[in-house]
């Protein structure tokens, strides 16, 4: 009887993950599209329409 009553000792739960999937996403899409803009200010300056 003693068995049940008594709680499991369990380690604490873990935070979440620093850097799961969904966020590794992003960061690249945004890096990506960033250089993709630097790029195409670097080809063509808007200061060359003037």
């Amino acid at each position: 009887m003693r068995d049940t009553l008594e709680r499991q000792q369990t380690e604490p739960d873990e935070g979440p993950a620093r850097f799961n999937k969904r966020r590794l996403i992003r960061w690249i899409a945004i890096l990506t599209i960033g250089i993709i803009v630097v790029l195409a200010v670097w080809q063509d300056p808007l200061y060359a329409r003037l």
